[in-house]
Order: C-alpha cells, then sequence, then structure tokens
C-alpha cells in the first residue's frame, strides 16, 4: 500500500514538473508584460525617465476623451469584422471544396496557404504598389477590363481605406482558416452523409444540417484566432499607411506603438494596451460562451 502511495506521488511530482517550464515561460512573456502594462497605466512616464508620477485614472481619462483614439477604436473594430466574416466565410467554403483526400486537392491546399508562409512586412509592401493610384496593378487591371470608374485612391481614401488593408489580411490569412476547417472537416463520420444520401438528403441539406453543426468548435477556434489577430493588426496598417496622415487608417495597436516610441508616453501606450486586452477578453469569453451553451 506505501509502495503504490509512492508510485502515486511521483507520478504527480513528475507532472509538476513538466508543468513548471511551460508556465514559467507563459508567465515570463504573457503574464508579466500585461502587468507591468496595467502597473504603468497609472504613471506618467516616458520609459526612460527616474520620475514617474502616479496619474491614477487619469491615462485612461485623457483616452475616451480623445478623438484620435475613437477612431483608432472603430477603425480596429471595423478592421476585425470584415476580417472576421471574410477570412471565416472564404475559407470555409474553400476548405469544403479541398478537404477530401486527392493530388489535385492538395496541390490546392497548398496555394490557399502559400501567402501565410510569406513575410508581413515583404506583402504589405507588394501591396502598397498594387494598390497605388498612378501604376498599380489593380487600378490598371480596372482600365483593362473597362472598368475605369472603379479605379480608387485605395490607400487614401477614408471611406475605403481600413477595408483595403483588411483584404490583404484576408488574402494572408485564408491559408490558416482552411487549414482548421479541413481538420474539423475530415473528423465528421463519412456514414452519416451516406445514411443522409440514402434518406434523400441534397448536398445543401447535409452541409447545414451536418457539416456545420459536427464542425462547431472548429468554427469557434477559428472565429477566436481571427478575432485575436483582427485587434492585433499591426503590420500591414503600419507597411501600407502608418495610420494615415490623418489618421483615418489608425488602429489601436500602431496608436500603442506611435504613444510608445514616437510620444514616449509609456503609460498612455499601456493604457491603450489594458483596453485593447479587455475587449479582446471579453469577445473571447463570449465566443466561447456561446459554443458551449449550444453544445
Amino acid at each position: 500500500m506505501i509502495g503504490k502511495k509512492k508510485i502515486i506521488d511521483s507520478r504527480k511530482l513528475t507532472g509538476y514538473l513538466f508543468l513548471i517550464l511551460p508556465v514559467l515561460i507563459y508567465s515570463i512573456f504573457f503574464i508579466a508584460p500585461n502587468v507591468s502594462a496595467l502597473y504603468n497605466s497609472f504613471f506618467q512616464w516616458n520609459g526612460l525617465s527616474s520620475e514617474k508620477p502616479f496619474v491614477g485614472l487619469d491615462n485612461f481619462k485623457k483616452l475616451f476623451g480623445d478623438r484620435v483614439f475613437r477612431m483608432a477604436f472603430v477603425n480596429t473594430i471595423k478592421y476585425t469584422v470584415t476580417l472576421v466574416i471574410f477570412q471565416t466565410l472564404f475559407g470555409f467554403i474553400l476548405a469544403i471544396l479541398v478537404y477530401k483526400e486527392s493530388r489535385v486537392h492538395n496541390v490546392f491546399r497548398t496555394i490557399y496557404f502559400l501567402p501565410a508562409i510569406m513575410a508581413t512586412t515583404t506583402v504589405g509592401l507588394i501591396w502598397g504598389f498594387i494598390y497605388d493610384p498612378n501604376f498599380g496593378a489593380l487600378n490598371e487591371f480596372l482600365r483593362i477590363i473597362g472598368l475605369s470608374a472603379l479605379r480608387k485612391s485605395w490607400l487614401s481614401d477614408e471611406k475605403i481605406v481600413i477595408y483595403a488593408i483588411t483584404a490583404v489580411h484576408v488574402w494572408i490569412g485564408i491559408g490558416q482558416s482552411v487549414v482548421l476547417f479541413i481538420a474539423g472537416l475530415q473528423n465528421v463520420p463519412i456514414e452519416l452523409y451516406e445514411s443522409a444520401s440514402l434518406d434523400g438528403a441534397s448536398a445543401w441539406k447535409q452541409l447545414i444540417h451536418i457539416t456545420i453543426p459536427l464542425i462547431r468548435s472548429t468554427t469557434v477556434i477559428v472565429l477566436v484566432l481571427t478575432t485575436i489577430g483582427g485587434f492585433k493588426a499591426f503590420d500591414f496598417v503600419y507597411v501600407m499607411t502608418n495610420g494615415g496622415a490623418t489618421h483615418t487608417s489608425e488602429v489601436l495597436s500602431t496608436l500603442l506603438y506611435k504613444e510608445a516610441y514616437a510620444y514616449s508616453d509609456v503609460g498612455l501606450s499601456s493604457a491603450i494596451s489594458v483596453v485593447l486586452l479587455l475587449v479582446v477578453s471579453i469577445i473571447t469569453f463570449i465566443q466561447l460562451f456561446a459554443m458551449r451553451k449550444k453544445d
């Protein structure tokens, strides 16, 4: 009996030892920076000075009274909603088309995923040239096919710039959604489709009543990852417009960066990061809660 207890205790100890490294890494790279940001948000500090006066909630009051912050917040919401809708929808459609095993499907899977392995900075620069109003490929293509009326200054028109940048993010991120949806689709038992076909169910009914319900957990994972990606958006905005001269394409991440490194206001920058973390956490919690409730 004592020997059995020792074996169980040693197994528990081994399990705890294996957990030490992941917990340590998580604490250093996630918990510690967030705690530091929360702490700094209550101070007025330039990041270098020894003087660090406590200002309480003044940084948050300043944020919500700032027009640029409100613009960046609205732009981030637009960016995220557009990204979630199109990356999830197109990822699902493409996955439906290529999830079955075949050489042709494998080729298309590779093509869909290729943009995801490209450096985001390089992609941003390339699309910046594509969107150029004077010699860009997009406007030239529209002219060739007789749609010159649709030519735009894609990155300077305040009505469409945020959507033009989001389109690039959709293009590069769609491969991730396709891979996740393929994994979910391949776990759906083939027998269910065979039974439904014998009962006379059309492909559309099989999609609605079998496929979509059984990949709900995969869909939530895609939604959560895409939502986080939208709120974290920085690379494409920074490279393609840097927020725009009048902040028409400013998002929370680029504003956070500017406050910290251009204006040396670490306190205000930290307050933005706290707001960003809270918003993402709340939305993610709602998505996960909705999935559990349906299950």
